[in-house]
């Protein structure tokens, strides 16, 4: 498999650190939470979390179409 090299900040870097497993490289890491972290699992997580009840109609189109807005760009960046 082809690999990559990319730079990161400091403060990147030790979020990444706090978030790796014992067991996982960084790359391990990276794949984890981008496969964990869709828009369709933050629209899972909002529609099943607690105090989004009073959310109206509007802020939740709003919220909708920015994460909709975000996986068409991912999705032509870097494909399904």
């Amino acid at each position: 498999m082809a690999s990559k090299t990319i730079s990161v900040t400091e403060k990147v870097y030790m979020l990444l650190k706090k978030m790796k497993l014992p067991s996982e490289s960084f790359g391990d890491t990276i794949e984890r939470l981008c496969l964990n972290f869709t828009a369709e699992n933050l629209i899972q997580w909002f529609d099943h979390s607690k105090g989004w009840g009073d959310m109206n109609k509007s802020e939740f189109n709003e919220y909708y179409s920015t994460i909709q807005k975000f996986q068409k760009n991912f999705k032509v960046e870097y494909g399904d």
